[in-house]
């Protein structure tokens, strides 16, 4: 992206954010006594010159800060509204003077905006016409968890070494047929999957929800009734699947933990079951002998009888430390949060069978006997699913759909191969080798060359065309030469085009994009006009900054700064008795030349000299625990080894010079020569472009102005 289109979506965030430390947060929540139900959307606020400044628009501009995106401008105090109102008429200004110097007509700005323009219609476009609505069913899926059953059918062609589309089909069909007639579906997995990991358990998957599993069993899977199987056979790259649906049940998040008794030191099965009754009884009502016993034998009691019973005798090492917990909480349909890894069945069923706070009876699983307590359930929060949804609609669905429109799209357009000249091509050149070689082209003639290869949109390309594109575009360096590298050069050269096609009413048709399209062309406009009378002009002048430091003294004040000593020693017991001797009269620089262990001060006397509390953190303590002069504390941790120190004198703060004040004085200065500069500019501007409030419009949107 370009350095002015850059700006442009600095300024958007740039409103908002001016807006918001204008606007502080009392006020924020403060409400207006003019109802905000009303709409005001084509209320003209103010003019700045013959432009109408419109309620909606300023709005808009309102919320562009992500804490008040939901909050209606009508509905915040009247004076606030205003601030706002200034600030955006003298945005406003600045694109009108802008246009005056006849930037809008410029052509970097020119192609700045196309290029801008094609970014956003993109996303724009793809989100309106297929992404949105699929994003929010996702989210809605992702509030359900389901449990199906699959069967694939993907039989392997002998020679190909690939799934026969045909006997797929016809396999797929017939076992469907057989499902109506009333057979079993888990039996028919085990025997006909030609996926034999699922087919040998029956076909059953983990639950699943949203985005956990490819997108046309998922969208067979929600369209099913509980106890109903696939109508039809259901197509995918991986072969046809039959789907049936056994269970739906609304998504909770758990949290756990379990105590794992295992075979060990002579402690059979029978022995760890008797031992996981014995921890139930006492779980579900722990008595005062009970707990003695335990006391006996070594168990700590801190209230939490869970957590102290898994610390003490839990075999599962890694969460034993934590009170049984195994850190993350858990969906069946998404695993552990962070890892997605899942639990064993039997244990899964387990804890969902629980209520909060229950404790289970004996869970037997490969790793040995559990008890476990179900601490707590949340359901998934709307937003952040939607959010998660998002994410896993871009990761994991977005390309193949945006593929698909691409190519409804050039169906629609009247894109098609010559596929004699398209076929003759590929036979004359050597498929085996990829675009990056530099001679790949030289076998075709110069009468195929002036041949159409495929035609778009009222539009011919030549092979010449074509060939041309593979040999000097960047971008499709390393494309192989057969049929498949060909299709994905053509979609790579076509999409744009169809893009551009697809987009150009967009301004028409979502009043939003043109809004936003508006915005990002002023942006530029705006950025360009403040280079030229501001940013440009904030240069460092010595005489302007003298006036400013004189106008401005009591603002450069040196810091107060600490003249310390310190006894610096290794051990904390002699630093101890050093203080002992100090609380007793002794001399701190006798004790300091005498025992300090830092280089280079025992023959000061352990004095440090005059310190700032901002670089040394000896000082900052001090001032810190405002020592009084000839004050003393420590001994404290301090460098790997103890300190104690003395406060010999404070230097106040005095004024600095010119000269010293020059690093914090410059940024003010210059903030207040771009305040400056901008301030005389705009008072410029509304000399040809008079700004003027709507006082009537602006009463029958926050009320009157209450009199004092």
């Amino acid at each position: 992206m370009t350095k002015n289109a850059m700006m442009a979506l600095r300024v958007l965030v740039l409103i908002a954010t001016v807006a918001s430390i204008a606007l502080p947060v009392a006020a924020q929540k403060s409400k207006s006594k003019t109802s905000s139900k009303a709409d005001h959307s084509k209320t003209v606020l103010a003019t700045v010159g013959s432009e109408p400044i419109l309620y909606t628009d300023v709005e808009r501009a309102f919320q562009k800060n992500l804490t008040r995106r939901d909050t209606k401008f009508s509905s915040v105090p009247r004076d606030t509204a205003l601030d706002f109102l200034k600030l955006y008429t003298n945005y406003r200004l600045k694109v009108a003077s802008a246009k005056e110097r006849g930037m809008d007509k410029d052509e970097a700005v020119i192609n700045d905006i196309a290029n801008n323009r094609r970014l956003l219609s993109e996303t724009w476009y793809f989100d309106k016409t297929f992404a949105d609505a699929r994003v929010d069913e996702l989210a809605r899926r992702r509030i359900k968890e389901l449990k199906i059953g699959i069967i694939l059918c993907a039989v392997t062609d002998p020679v190909s070494k690939r799934w026969d589309i045909t006997k797929s089909l016809s396999k797929a069909n017939a076992i469907i047929a057989r499902l109506n007639a009333g057979e079993d579906f888990e039996k028919l997995a085990r025997d006909s999957s030609d996926d034999k990991e699922t087919g040998g358990n029956g076909g059953t998957l983990p639950w699943i929800s949203g985005g956990s599993i490819i997108k046309q069993v998922e969208d067979e899977s929600y369209g099913l009734s509980v106890g109903r199987h696939s109508a039809k056979p259901i197509e995918s790259r991986f072969g046809y699947f039959i789907v049936k649906l056994y269970a739906v049940d609304n998504r909770e998040v758990v949290k756990f933990r379990h105590i794992l008794l295992q075979k060990k030191d002579g402690r059979d099965s029978a022995q760890s079951d008797l031992f996981a009754d014995s921890l139930i009884s006492i779980l579900r009502a722990p008595s005062k002998k009970q707990q003695d016993l335990l006391k006996a034998r070594g168990v700590e009691f801190t209230g939490d009888v869970f957590s102290d019973l898994a610390k003490a005798y839990s075999d599962d090492k890694n969460s034993a430390s934590k009170g049984g917990s195994l850190g993350a909480p858990y969906s069946r349909s998404g695993g552990m949060e962070g890892s997605a890894s899942r639990l064993v069945p039997a244990f899964e069923e387990a804890v969902f069978a629980l209520k909060d706070g229950q404790i289970s009876n004996k869970v037997h699983t490969d790793f040995g006997v559990h008890v476990i307590l179900r601490d707590s359930t949340k359901t998934p929060d709307a937003a952040m699913e939607r959010d998660n949804a998002k994410r896993t609609y871009r990761r994991l669905y977005f390309e193949d759909d945006k593929r698909a429109l691409y190519d409804s799209l050039k169906k629609a357009y009247g894109f098609e191969w010559v596929d004699v000249i398209y076929t003759k091509l590929l036979s004359t050149i050597d498929t085996t080798k990829n675009t990056q070689d530099t001679s790949w082209w030289e076998p075709i003639t110069e009468p195929m060359m002036d041949q159409v290869i495929f035609r778009m949109d009222k539009h011919s390309f030549t092979v010449r065309n074509f060939t041309d594109s593979l040999r000097r575009r960047m971008d499709l360096r390393g494309y192989t030469l057969n049929r498949a590298g060909m299709d994905r050069a053509i979609n790579k050269i076509t999409d744009p085009m169809v893009l551009e096609r697809a987009t150009a009413d967009l301004d028409k048709k979502y009043p939003d994009f043109a809004a936003l399209m508006q915005e990002f062309n002023d942006g530029i406009l705006l950025f360009k006009v403040e280079e030229q009378e501001v940013w440009s002009k904030l240069k460092f002048d010595t005489a302007d900054a003298k006036v400013f430091y004189d106008t401005t003294k009591s603002r450069w004040m040196s810091e107060r700064k600490y003249e310390i000593s310190e006894i610096y020693v290794f051990s904390d017991s002699l630093a101890m008795a050093l203080r002992k001797q100090l609380d007793g009269g002794a001399s701190f620089k006798d004790l300091a030349t005498a025992n300090t262990q830092r280089q280079g001060t025992r023959d000061k006397g352990g004095s440090l000299g005059v310190q700032s509390p901002r670089t040394n953190k000896l000082a900052k303590k001090v001032e810190e625990q405002n020592v009084a002069v000839n004050g003393i504390i420590g001994p404290f941790a301090h460098d790997k080894g103890y300190s104690i120190v003395r406060l010999d004198a404070m230097v106040p703060p005095r004024q600095q010079t010119f000269e010293e004040s020059i690093t914090e004085l410059a940024p003010a200065y210059q903030d207040a020569l771009q305040q400056r500069l901008t301030a005389a500019w705009l008072n410029d501007v509304r000399k040809r472009f008079p700004v003027v409030l709507n006082d009537k419009n602006i009463d029958s949107v926050w009320g009157k102005k209450s009199k004092k």
